[in-house]
């Protein structure tokens, strides 16, 4: 019998590596995905359903009709993970495996600052997004205040493009002149990225989008409608949409590995996890100074696909080079793209309407050109 391949989490990292492997290992090899419910879910589809553009339920497809006939899927919460003795435990039996692969992603947790969960709205959870769509349709015109409330989380460049598009939203609302828009970030300028900033910092002149820089939220007072940073500053607003910070799978909390915030140590190269023979780590769930986006995942499923099937048949592995992608909308019909790896930074082109089209035309093709992994 070949050996057996199990991966743990059912994103775009979990699903593109095991049909990866479908297309690559050796005939005999078993791949098993895991995952804690039946559904894959296109997550970048959140941004867009507070503005009413997208529905939650489109954005998910049961994952055995996106996996190749060869992986086996069990939507069943893991238990346990046992280094020592090679196993996956689920609830009612166990999962043998030669290789593992863990790509649980991460999970907004606003409960770690003080009231930001009962004050502030954000869009990184379809029931998320939905409450914020209800606010919004709510709002009849006051201030808003956007931004980041806490690191690290999911596509760094999303409440940039949120806030250009709730501009957008407002101007179609005819609230825009009525509407005050904030832009909070704990970092010096409006990004970290600095071949980006010049292209946010025009956007937001022209939209009108008042930054405010250094703002590392400490609390949140959900009565008063009010913000406070660690350095004493307040900010109040009729509406509050903050990111929060993020933290690695309940499940990997669980099962105690990972850092203090459940993410995994992973060789930044290898995508292996450290310390431990035979198993990955990619995506979301990972320490690694990459972003946590679809394209990093994406690339490194690849990676972590053809490392496994050389070590199978004794080839040399695979060297990850950081690489990322990020079609960046902003506004006006147009966007911008950020790619860049480990010793290159991005050459970010002036936005234009041919961005755009590409990233919204990928909203439609998901399906077809994401999880076959080609």
């Amino acid at each position: 019998m070949g050996a057996h391949i199990v991966i743990v989490g059912g994103g775009v990292g979990g699903l593109v590596t095991a049909n990866r492997l479908a297309l690559l290992a050796p005939g005999e090899t078993q791949i098993t995905l895991v995952n804690a419910t039946r559904m894959h879910t296109y997550q970048q589809g959140w941004l867009y359903v507070p503005f009413r553009e997208e529905d939650p339920k489109r954005l998910q497809k049961p994952l055995k009709r996106l996996v190749y006939e060869r992986v086996a899927v069990v939507p069943q919460p893991v238990v346990a993970i046992d280094f020592d003795h090679c196993e996956v435990r689920l609830d009612g039996q166990s999962l043998r495996y030669d290789f593992l692969v863990i790509a649980t992603g991460c999970e907004p947790n606003p409960t770690e600052i003080t009231g930001l969960a009962e004050g502030a709205h954000h869009f990184h959870s379809a029931e998320a997004a939905l409450r914020l769509r209800n606010a919004l349709s709510e709002f009849e015109g006051g201030r808003i205040v956007v931004g980041v409330a806490g690191l690290p989380y999911k596509c760094p460049p999303s409440p940039i493009e949120f806030v250009c598009l709730l501009h957008e939203h407002l101007v179609r609302r005819g609230l825009r002149q009525k509407t005050e828009l904030l832009y909070a970030t704990p970092l010096p300028r409006v990004f970290h990225l600095e071949p980006l900033v010049p292209l946010f910092e025009e956007r937001f002149e022209r939209f009108g989008i008042r930054l405010v820089p250094f703002f590392t939220l400490e609390a949140f007072e959900p009565d008063k409608k009010k913000a406070i940073s660690m350095d004493g500053t307040e900010l109040t607003a009729d509406l509050f949409v903050l990111v929060p910070p993020h933290c690695g799978a309940e499940c990997l909390k669980k099962l105690g590995i990972g850092d203090a915030k459940g993410f995994l140590p992973v060789d930044r190269y290898t995508l292996k996890v450290q310390g431990q023979e035979r198993v990955y780590a990619l995506g979301d769930c990972t320490n690694l100074t990459t972003p946590k986006a679809l394209t990093a995942a994406y690339r490194q499923a690849f990676v972590v696909a053809e490392n496994i099937v050389a070590e199978l048949t004794g080839k040399e592995l695979r060297r990850y080079n950081g690489q990322v992608g990020c079609v960046i909308e902003l506004g006006d019909g147009e966007a911008t793209v950020a790619s860049f790896d480990y010793d290159n930074p991005p050459h970010p082109p002036k936005p234009n309407p041919t961005l755009f089209r590409q990233k919204r035309a990928l909203r439609r093709l998901y399906w077809q050109v994401i999880p076959p992994a080609l």
